[in-house]
């Protein structure tokens, strides 16, 4: 998994469900739109909204008593493990689709997540698990109002999603506080002096974001040299005022960016390539500096604003990225010693026994 389940916030898995689900309600409003093309299962999907969200299917069989993990100090159960993975699901389906997918080592990585989620949730104190409990509650209320959205603000349809989806109120609450606890017992150690520190750290590149606009003339299906005049030649029409959005929309190479006019809004320029990095850092703002080569091609930048984030700006992020390597030292200094044993059911995504 790119991202551990175990940290996942509720207020991550609040977007993540806005992100999963918005997609399949986006696309059931366009083919309700274009009745002639529709199969019945589009019909289907425009009549009754509940289809967008089918159940879980496991990939797998396992007694709900049977032993999924034995660790130090307690087990993993089929049933919460099964109760996990639905209501993983049922707050990002874009997980869900990777569960049903998911072969013998996959379920393995889940199970192993969950594992963790239940250790670390079981070193908090009384204070985490109010906060804790408290904080999953509302956040349902707001998994609840989005869900509603899709189907028409009606409660009965959300229930009967609920229903469908095999989860109750209480197991979603009961695992969001479950991954809260595990979230508050790492925190406990991620004060903001230590994040200041981090901070202070930095080097001004990780703490730049800058808003820019660019044009790239690729050199995939063009000569070096034709793609630097065709550069050379959109340099000089900029300057002669013309206007960039519209000279990108035409020209540029890059698909990442040609619908917003070649922008890219507030970014961190350490994402970007050196020598793109490099202009977005140092290019005076405001002004089309010469073409840029890459291994792409040619890029013609303009930075229409550059700022260094103040530590208050960061502080989330750094926290954030705190938690990522807490629980990765935790997986690899503790976790993986206090799991005695993994009792991971066969799926039915197991490539075939070679002969």
């Amino acid at each position: 998994m790119k991202r551990s389940v175990a940290i996942l916030s509720s207020a991550v898995l609040v977007v993540a469900l806005m992100t999963g689900c918005g997609g399949k309600a986006e696309e059931a409003k366009q083919d309700s739109k274009t009745p002639a093309n529709q199969t019945d299962g589009g019909n289907q999907a425009a009549n009754d909204p509940l289809v967008q969200f089918p159940k879980l299917t496991l990939p797998y069989a396992a007694d709900q008593k049977a032993v999924i993990v034995e660790y130090q100090g307690g087990t993993v159960a089929g049933q919460e493990f099964e109760e996990f993975l639905r209501v993983i699901n049922f707050m990002n389906p874009q997980q869900g689709t990777m569960i049903e997918m998911a072969d013998s080592n996959s379920l393995k990585a889940f199970a192993r997540e969950y594992t963790a989620t239940k250790v670390l949730a079981s070193r908090s104190d009384d204070a985490m698990k109010k906060e804790s409990k408290e904080l999953a509650e509302k956040t349902f209320e707001k998994i609840k109002t989005q869900y509603m959205s899709f189907l028409g603000k009606d409660e009965a349809q959300f229930n009967k999603l609920m229903e469908g989806q095999g989860v109750t109120k209480d197991m979603i609450v009961h695992q969001m506080d479950l991954i809260n606890q595990s979230i508050n017992v790492m925190k406990k150690n991620i004060d903001d002096a230590t994040l200041k520190q981090t901070y202070d750290q930095m080097d001004k590149a990780s703490r730049t974001v800058a808003s820019v606009r660019h044009i790239l003339i690729s050199t995939e299906k063009r000569k070096p040299e034709e793609a630097l005049k065709i550069s050379n030649d959109l340099v000089a029409r900029l300057k002669k005022g013309e206007d960039f959005a519209k000279l990108a929309t035409e020209f540029t190479d890059d698909p990442g960016s040609k619908e917003s006019g070649g922008l890219y809004e507030n970014a961190d320029v350490t994402q970007w390539v050196p020598e793109f990095k490099e202009a977005s850092l140092t290019q005076k703002v405001g002004e089309v500096g010469p073409p840029v080569k890459t291994d792409f091609g040619y890029h013609i930048i303009k930075v229409e604003n550059r700022k260094e984030k103040t530590f208050d700006e960061m502080k989330e992020q750094l926290r954030a990225s705190s938690l990522e390597k807490a629980y990765d030292a935790f997986g690899k200094n503790e976790l993986d010693k206090l799991i005695t044993k993994f009792n991971i059911p066969q799926s039915k995504n197991d490539a075939p026994a070679k002969k």
